[in-house]
């Protein structure tokens, strides 16, 4: 679609296109904090710092430098098991080998024990003294008990002999002959199982504590008679396990290490009665006493937790901390880039703001611009369609401005319209809105009004106009005309509005003057007012069956050269299509829901007129997003449109404009995708008007980013737009997309952008739209000095009017 040219100067309100800077009036803005703050939008969204890549770049990031900490214990883990398994396996080794040494040594020593037992009850002396009842042992006989109980390497300590009746006949105890007798309890089995052994055997006892409560054993010996064939009596020991080991082990495996794990560290001597059973719970391992099958050494757990060896702690340590260190330096160069460019985009939309806040504002009469109203009415507008509250539109026309201009100089105008503004900031309510629409045009929004109260409100603003303010730049009274309409009691959309409040004003400047007007539909007759949205639709369609349009083409510069390279195709509505401007046909497309099939054929309008152009100018077409994605739209159908008037894909560009909600933004991307590989290009059309293109740059790649006039035209007075300009052009390079200005206007506009590197521009003062389309070049460099001489003459005439002056 070609897209109407707002830069004409045929635009409703009479809005001037050198004021169109749009933005917001900070003044309105500090009256009621927000109310005139745009929207948020997702191209906001998508410039604010913290946005959602960045958030997924750190998750992810995140997510990698956790799995990388993990991996440390995922390698520790099993090494410290295995060192852990390994020391536990050595200690199982250590106590099977404890419990086998000491088994060894036990057996050895009990066996020498019975041994001597049985040599020292088979001596004749011993016979003999049993032989003979009530006989005192002999010395001979003593001594040799007394040596038996002497041997401290076996451990044996009490010696006793007592006869076939339990009497004790004699006892040594800790080496001397005890003067007691006593006699063996009754339930003593050991003189039974003792007395049953043939002369060959000795009786050993399982482990009991001794009077001392130290681990002992009993062994036993038959004597027998002198003829050799009954038993006589026994002799009897206790044998001490501590003192056997502990005494006469420099020879013996293991030595007093033996000894200190059967008496402190769980080494336990047992008479098992199950020789085939296990080691019991808390054991570590048992082995059997050689020579006896009932006996068992078993070594207990220590109940020591495992160490960790600290050579491997230390190595796991250093490893842990380097690759910490890897992972900490891995995200910084992860990270690092992202923050630059999450910078970049917050200093940009940082810039944005503030040329955007200062192009909302009209400088001279500290009101909001034509831009600013644009978005409040559609704010407001929406508010009151919500809320059901009316709202008062009301516009402003100042009485013979174009006569103080003429008469009293460029200067008094401006003054003039200063005062305008100061008037309307002080004698408006809190909640009203004002705006400097055109050049001496305003317009006032009214939120919870209905017409007449408008008026009220006007007429007391008209009446501060009438009267002297001796104090002020303009003293003099002045005077303006009023047009008013009203929501919804007298129109139903924002066209039906203004095209009401326009009537009116134009019907009270045509009679006279100074007065302030409501719409009278009887009155004041408008086509656009009177046209319900079915004769809208059918006289929207019947412009598009007659193609009752006409194309103007305005050229596209090369700010280097001068040479044009292309051409903005636009349209005109004809004379006898009954809309004024082609503003006014779009607006009745779209409110009759025809803009798809004008944009159709504004196309084929502006590729026909376009078949003589040069085969090496490029041709741009302005298309809207609502069409690119509508489903009858076609990129094949586009193609074929132009191969038919000779004018190949790659020559075109598409311009895209967000001046509508996007619907459907994947079936717009798809289509975009389809059209440059069809060989067409993509532009970003009015990119810093408003929010106009930054929800489509965020979201499509394009090959040429338009910059908007109201940046360009605010460039030269206002830093922020020029910091947004220069933005824009190094980010649009960074994408390798081509930059081209729109609406230069003044020389003084054209030095800027060509100082800044825009390659391109268009604008009145390179070309205004017309029907020529084989414009040469343009005398940049011509254009430039005129700019010059013209401010050398302002200066020399301002400094003959100051030293012409009477106090000089």
């Amino acid at each position: 679609m070609a897209l109407p040219d707002h830069r004409q100067g045929d635009h409703r309100l009479s809005y001037r296109p050198t004021t169109d800077v749009g933005y917001l009036s900070s003044r309105s803005a500090r009256r009621e904090e927000g109310s005139l703050a745009p929207k948020a939008t997702s191209a906001h969204r998508d410039l604010a710092p913290g946005s959602r890549p960045l958030k997924l770049v750190k998750l992810r990031l995140s997510l990698a430098l956790l799995a990388m900490a993990v991996l440390p214990l995922a390698i520790a883990a099993p090494l410290a098991y295995t060192v852990l398994d390994g020391q536990q396996y050595a200690e199982r080794l250590r106590a099977e080998r404890d419990s086998t040494a000491l088994a060894s040594t036990v057996g050895t020593r009990l066996h020498r024990a019975q041994e001597r037992v049985a040599r020292t009850a088979a001596s004749p002396l011993i016979v003999g003294f049993l032989a003979v009842p009530q006989k005192t042992a002999s010395a001979t006989a003593r001594a040799a008990l007394l040596a038996l109980g002497s041997s401290d390497d076996d451990g044996i300590g009490d010696v006793l002999v007592a006869d076939l009746d339990g009497n004790v006949r004699v006892m040594i105890h800790d080496g001397k002959v005890a003067s007691g007798r006593p006699k063996l309890p009754a339930d003593d089995d050991v003189l039974a199982a003792t007395l049953a052994l043939d002369g060959s055997d000795a009786y050993a006892s399982g482990v009991h504590p001794d009077t001392s409560g130290n681990p002992s054993i009993t062994v036993a010996a038959p004597v027998l008679a002198p003829d050799g064939s009954t038993a006589s009596g026994i002799v009897r020991v206790e044998v001490s396990l501590s003192a056997m080991l502990a005494s006469g082990t420099a020879g013996l495996a293991g030595g007093n290490q033996l000894a200190q794990l059967l008496n402190q560290s769980g080494a336990v001597l047992a008479q098992a009665r199950d020789p085939d059973a296990g080691p019991g719970d808390g054991t570590a391992a048992t082995a059997r006493v050689p020579g006896f099958p009932d006996w068992r050494i078993q070594v207990t757990t220590r109940h020591q937790p495992p160490q960790m060896p600290m050579g491997l702690l230390g190595g796991l340590a250093v490893v842990v901390l380097a690759l910490g260190v890897l992972i900490l330096w891995m995200a910084r160069q992860v990270i690092r880039p992202a923050e630059e460019l999450e910078a970049s985009r917050r200093r940009l939309r940082d810039m944005y703001e503030g040329a955007r806040l200062d192009a909302l504002h009209d400088a001279l009469t500290g009101l909001g611009n034509h831009r600013a109203f644009q978005e409040e009415f559609d704010r407001q507008l929406d508010a009151a369609k919500r809320y059901s509250t009316p709202l008062a539109l009301v516009l402003i026309d100042l009485d013979d401005f174009k006569t103080v201009n003429d008469t009293s100089g460029h200067a008094a105008g401006d003054d003039l319209l200063a005062e305008m503004g100061r008037l309307a900031s002080v004698n408006l309510r809190t909640a009203d809105r004002a705006f400097r629409v055109g050049g001496d045009e305003f317009a006032v929004l009214m939120p919870h009004t209905d017409a007449e109260a408008g008026r009220v409100v006007a007429r007391r603003l008209l009446a501060a106009a009438l009267e002297t303010r001796p104090g002020s730049d303009v003293p003099t009274s002045f005077s303006f005309s009023v047009g008013i309409s009203a929501f919804p009691a007298m129109a139903v959309d924002r066209r039906q509005l203004s095209a009401q409040a326009d009537s009116a004003l134009y019907w009270a400047k045509a009679h006279g003057r100074t007065m302030v007007q409501i719409f009278d539909p009887a009155r004041h007759r408008n086509l656009a007012v009177d046209q319900s949205d079915g004769d809208l639709s059918s006289s929207v369609a019947d412009i598009a069956a007659r193609r009752a349009l006409r194309a103007v083409y305005q050229p596209i510069v090369e700010l280097r050269s001068g040479r044009v390279i292309g051409y903005e195709g636009l349209v005109r509505p004809t004379p006898d299509s009954h809309f004024a401007n082609a503003g006014e046909l779009f607006a009745a497309a779209e409110a009759s829901g025809r803009q798809t099939e004008l944009d159709q054929t504004c196309l084929e309008v502006v590729i026909a007129g376009a078949a003589t152009l040069s085969p090496e100018a490029i041709l741009s077409l302005n298309l809207s997003p609502r069409t690119l994605e509508a489903p009858e739209f076609s990129v094949v159908g586009l193609i074929r449109l132009l191969e038919r008037f000779g004018i190949g894909p790659n020559r075109v560009i598409l311009e895209l404009t967000e001046r509508e909600t996007v619907d459907d933004i994947d079936r717009l991307r798809l289509n975009v995708a389809a059209a440059r590989a069809a060989g067409l290009r993509i532009a970003a059309d009015d990119v810093g008007a408003g929010n106009a293109g930054l929800r489509l740059l965020s979201q499509i790649q394009f090959d040429i980013v338009k910059i908007d006039l109201s940046l360009v035209q605010g460039g030269p007075q206002q830093e922020t737009s020029l910091a947004v300009l220069s933005s824009l052009h190094d980010l649009a390079q960074r994408w390798g997309a081509w930059v081209i200005a729109e609406g230069v206007e003044t020389p003084e506009q054209l030095g800027l952008i060509r100082n800044l590197g825009i390659s391109a521009a268009q604008g009145y003062l390179l070309g205004r739209p017309g029907l020529a389309l084989d414009i040469g070049s343009v005398a940049i460099d011509t254009l430039l000095v005129r700019d010059d001489w013209l401010n050398k003459l302002t200066r020399t005439h301002a400094t003959l009017a100051v030293s012409a002056s009477p106090g000089s």
